[in-house]
């Protein structure tokens, strides 16, 4: 063979082994690039799926306001159905927590020929509210742990609400219930013959035909008048009510069974029309225009004849369940009086408002 024809060979030879294969560099590289590319990846799809998840917990919740939501509309529209004007509604007000709701419960009461919207159990003829041995709590707490205690003997012709010979409440579970009130429940208590005396509202914490034990949690009744005041006539009725029992898991409950969890913030304003002319002249809690500069506008029911509230507005602020740490703007939302809470925590976050003209209130006895 020739010296050409030998150095052809080798360079054939050559370039056919090279075209069979990588080399280790070319190897590596094409591998680290790939690992690169992965990683990018999947770092995308785990982001994607975080934010994915914390879409549904914060639309699964957001539905669940909503139902809850729906349920407030129904029950403040319905507060004072065929009871006194005066223990329709009540509440406890707060710029560092969320408030309290209480609102006139309808379960119990089926009305047959009654229309004067007077329903309620009164007080025993020998007993009387006494102002100075049942004022509200000094400072509210949450949850619940106490309050002032007050125990009330009842006119037990008048404890089943709606006269119809059976109560509602079964509170000792031996299969008879015995009381129009539940244990644990909510209720609203006034003067219903002089409602600018103010308002009463708690928990009830143990109830029967003929007596009541109240846990106060806001209000107060000033003192009756024998000379300027009608006769007075306590009348106290069962009510929802509505509060968020664990702040840390946004607990939101009614009469103590939970409604939903997540809820960052619940607050609620009342509006009145005290000339009684269709116009609401007289807003508290919160309300934009009736701010003071320091924006911490009370309602206090002790304060107001609730006989005259024309509205009732409440803003559900919820969070998703998990945080997002990609996510910037996670502050709290400041509605109504609330103090706003700096910093960015963040959770995603959803506000529900709601505004429902009782319509059982100032016209009584209105179906």
């Amino acid at each position: 063979m020739s010296t050409v024809h030998a150095r052809r060979h080798r360079r054939g030879g050559l370039a056919s082994r090279r075209a069979s294969g990588f080399t280790l560099i070319e190897l590596m590289l094409v591998v680290t690039m790939l690992s690169v590319v992965m990683y990018l990846t999947l770092d995308s799809l785990r982001s994607q799926q975080k934010t994915s998840i914390l879409t549904e917990q914060i639309v699964e919740v957001q539905n669940n306001v909503r139902a809850v939501s729906s349920l407030l509309e129904r029950e403040i529209r319905m507060a004072g159905f065929m009871v006194p004007a005066a223990v329709s509604v009540c509440g406890v007000d707060r710029t560092d927590a969320p408030d309290e709701l209480f609102l006139s419960e309808a379960e119990m009461i089926v009305p047959d020929d009654e229309r004067a919207g007077t329903l309620g159990a009164r007080l025993s003829s020998l007993n009387s509210w006494n102002p100075a041995t049942a004022p509200p709590p000094a400072t509210p707490v949450l949850p619940i742990t106490g309050g002032t205690a007050v125990s009330l003997a009842l006119d037990s012709t008048t404890t089943d609400l709606d006269g119809d010979g059976s109560f509602f409440y079964d509170n000792d579970a031996n299969g008879t219930p015995e009381s129009d009130f539940r244990d644990d429940g909510g209720f609203i208590l006034a003067d219903m013959a002089n409602p600018g005396r103010g308002t009463v509202c708690g928990v009830v914490e143990s109830s029967s035909s003929t007596a009541i034990r109240l846990l106060v949690r806001a209000g107060q009744l000033t003192a009756h008048s024998a000379s300027s005041d009608a006769p007075e006539e306590i009348v106290i009725v069962p009510a929802a009510h509505y509060w968020i029992s664990d702040v840390a898991t946004g607990r939101l409950e009614r009469n103590g069974d939970l409604l939903v969890k997540d809820v960052d913030d619940f607050q609620v304003s009342y509006f009145f029309d005290d000339d009684d002319d269709g116009v609401i002249d007289n807003a508290t809690a919160g309300a934009e225009e009736e701010r003071g500069d320091d924006g911490t506008r009370m309602y206090d029911p002790a304060d107001q004849d609730n006989s005259a509230l024309s509205e009732v507005r409440f803003s559900i602020v919820l969070r998703a369940e998990s945080n997002d740490p990609n996510f910037d703007d996670g502050e709290f939302i400041e509605f109504e009086n609330r103090a706003t809470v700096a910093g960015n925590d963040n959770f995603r976050r959803r506000v529900l408002i709601g505004a429902v003209r009782p319509r059982n209130v100032v016209i009584e006895g209105s179906i």
